[in-house]
């Protein structure tokens, strides 16, 4: 028998979503992959231990609609965000990823037209891909900003990231709130990195029924090894959502995990001010060479344009050289930049002195 042909045809074109690098011994400085900087304050990690060792919890199965967890996100998390209140107006998923997937499930059939722009989160062709529909990509502007022609776009999703992934800037409302005007599908925007930024579209949600807006809690809360996401919508969508997933989709410390992190919100957010604050201080420092530019951003990354592309390349490889690693995307309009994501001060004062040593040889 050839496994291979009882396989679906569709996946013969398929090409899976590419993880990025991870260091494989200790002593690296990882600053390419967008994770916090900072792991869980210990009021989140005694939560999580105390919950397992509750062995008589542990043996059941989690709640299939995480109710708790819903009601804490409205009533406490996003309380002052001016959005919707009702609590079935979220959906809960194993992190963004799997909330980004039952929207593919809900809505796209095979030949159906995805919007999507470049550069941007490379999950969303990812699924397009796997659920057979048809791309249609957008670049966006040289200043990653959405060009006019989204704006008269037909299709069933359309997908923004906001902030932006590789360039780190946020999308206005304005902007937001004329393409779902004008849009005949749905519009997802993903605010992964939202809470490193001071703009947000869930105010849109009271008035708009073709807004979905996604967030994790990976990135702000330090909890990317838990998987946990969640989106905001009209409840007639997120009825649909809850239908088609899994039954017990997050499991129960994942649950618990994320009601504590609303709970010492404050305090989090305390820690992540570090990393606002090392942002503005990288990108004055990085925006003091010659040849070098650093991106506004509103994440907890920097986008940095190197006006050589050889030199780029250059400091690529030797900051790998000197186990730091950062990102490159190998992709038309990108060849220029490296994406850094912000460290501790500790991490980031190394790379500063290593940035130092190689502009001494290349700039």
């Amino acid at each position: 028998m050839e496994i291979e042909k009882l396989f679906r045809e569709h996946l013969q074109k398929f090409t899976s979503y590419e993880t990025e690098e991870h260091a494989e011994t200790e002593g690296w400085i990882q600053l390419n992959i967008n994770e916090n900087a900072y792991p869980p304050i210990k009021e989140i990690l005694e939560d999580i231990n105390s919950a397992l060792k509750d062995e008589s919890l542990l043996k059941k199965y989690p709640d299939p609609f995480a109710l708790e967890l819903r009601k804490a996100i409205l009533n406490q998390l996003l309380r002052d965000k001016d959005t919707l209140t009702n609590r079935n107006t979220v959906f809960i998923g194993n992190g963004s990823d799997e909330v980004l997937d039952t929207i593919f499930k809900v809505f796209v059939n095979p030949g159906d037209e995805v919007i999507i722009f470049y550069p941007s989160f490379s999950m969303y062709r990812v699924l397009a891909n796997l659920y057979d529909a048809k791309i249609n990509e957008i670049k966006l502007n040289d200043d990653f900003s959405i060009p006019d022609s989204a704006y008269n776009q037909k299709g069933k999703l359309m997908f923004i990231n906001s902030p932006n992934d590789p360039n780190g800037k946020s999308f206005d409302n304005n902007t937001i709130l004329k393409i779902c005007s004008q849009f005949p599908g749905i519009v997802v925007i993903d605010e992964a990195y939202a809470d490193f930024s001071e703009t947000t579209c869930l105010s849109l949600l009271k008035d708009v029924k073709n807004l979905i807006v996604c967030r994790s809690f990976s990135k702000t809360f330090s909890m990317a090894s838990l998987r946990i996401g969640y989106a905001l919508a009209d409840a007639l969508i997120i009825k649909e959502m809850n239908r088609v997933k899994l039954p017990y989709n997050t499991n129960y410390i994942a649950q618990l995990a994320a009601i504590s992190c609303i709970r010492h919100r404050n305090k989090v957010y305390e820690q992540n001010n570090k990393i606002i604050a090392e942002r503005k201080r990288l990108s004055e420092k990085l925006n003091g060479y010659n040849g070098i530019s650093v991106l506004p951003s509103d994440a907890n990354f920097i986008f940095v344009k190197f006006d050589d592309k050889s030199t780029t390349l250059k400091f690529l490889w030797d900051l790998k050289d000197l186990k730091i690693m950062v990102r490159h995307f190998s992709k038309p309009g990108l060849y220029n930049y490296l994406r850094v994501t912000i460290g501790t001060k500790d991490e980031n004062d190394q790379f500063i002195d290593a940035f130092n040593s190689i502009a001494e040889k290349y700039l």
